[in-house]
């Protein structure tokens, strides 16, 4: 049994509105002359094939995803190319709006294969606290999506932060995964695909650590974050975050050194290698954990993180099957009542 924690898809407005060549929000699905899908907004333009993810029909995806690689449920993360933080207040709220009903509609048509994830217009906080609270209320969307920085900005600028807090005291979950343009260092990377393999894992772990020294995991101990590319690199150099902390006083805003955090966040485990996995395992503990595959872009494990994780030998088979579905289970709150649980009791009474 297996949860994946970080899967996308494509809305349906985007599908529909560039079939018939109108923009969707300023974006557009277009196709080369090899048949390959890009998506352009203006003049940026990212090969990547948005009608594979789409949702139109969600059983086939279930079944081409559990023949592939054993994924049992999907928690579904909007792709990462769409947050629309450029939107004034009105075509925001209707973006989101949007978006989270019909990952809703999917939620409630297949809860035992899907769980949906709302977007919230963070670039306008208030309206970002009115769609959360709809969206868990009257959606049943219990964890939101957000951006590793929000038009430039820290996910601890004052902004930015009380949104998250709210989050924390509703006791919703928080996804964070980078953005897709607008990354720190950006420029410096031009060449040789660095702008993803460099540069979306510095974005989670600038996102991670803002998060830390906010504070909010001191004012809610309780709070659920989960990072993208295993968190980047701040398993590897949080001994540097912690010198800091101790030489400097504008350094330690937060109650406890950066090292003890890591074990109070959540990472998937696209590090893609197991020297990495291991040290991740070590800083966060495998309770902390999840399988992500990043599909359907590029960023999977090679080979599939299912069967990565399966055969892993520094980890025991209760720790496997935590990474594999239960650290999920617990982080997206599916009770022993919830369809995905009474669904795989039936499977195994069969």
């Amino acid at each position: 049994m297996a949860i994946d924690m970080h899967a996308h898809w494509t809305p349906r407005g985007l599908i529909q509105a560039s079939a018939a060549g109108r923009d969707w929000y300023g974006w557009r699905i277009l196709k080369d002359q090899k048949g390959r899908e890009h998506i352009a907004q203006g003049e940026r333009i990212l090969q990547f094939a948005a009608s594979s993810a789409a949702l139109d029909n969600p059983a086939k995806r279930a079944r081409l995803r559990k023949e592939g690689e054993s994924i049992d449920l999907e928690m579904l993360l909007l792709t990462a190319v769409w947050w629309n933080y450029h939107l004034d207040e009105a075509e925001a709220a209707r973006f989101c709006r949007e978006v989270n009903v019909e990952v809703a509609e999917v939620q409630r048509a297949y809860p035992e294969r899907f769980q949906g994830v709302a977007l919230l217009p963070m670039q306008h906080p208030k309206l970002a606290l009115h769609e959360m609270e709809y969206a868990a209320g009257h959606l049943g969307l219990r964890t939101v999506f957000v951006a590793s920085n929000v038009r430039g900005l820290n996910l601890d600028e004052p902004a930015v932060l009380p949104v998250l807090e709210a989050a924390a005291a509703l006791g919703v979950s928080i996804v964070v995964h980078p953005t897709i343009w607008d990354k720190a260092a950006d420029q410096r990377l031009p060449r040789y695909h660095f702008w993803n393999s460099f540069g979306a894992p510095l974005e989670s772990s600038i996102a991670a650590m803002s998060i830390v020294y906010s504070g909010l995991l001191d004012r809610h101990p309780g709070a659920r974050f989960m990072f993208t590319q295993g968190g980047g690199w701040i398993h590897f150099g949080v001994g540097r975050l912690n010198l800091r902390y101790l030489q400097r006083e504008d350094a330690r805003p937060m109650a406890q050194p950066p090292v003890d955090y890591l074990a109070r966040m959540y990472f998937d485990c696209l590090v893609h290698d197991y020297d990495s996995l291991e040290l991740m395992k070590k800083r966060a503990g495998a309770d902390h954990i999840f399988i992500g595959t990043d599909y359907p872009a590029g960023g999977n494990i090679v080979g599939g993180a299912v069967p990565w994780i399966e055969k892993c030998k520094f980890l025991s088979e209760d720790e496997k099957q935590k990474i594999l579905w239960r650290n999920a289970a617990g982080f997206l709150q599916l009770g022993p009542d919830s369809a995905f649980m009474k669904a795989r009791r039936t499977e195994v009474t069969q």
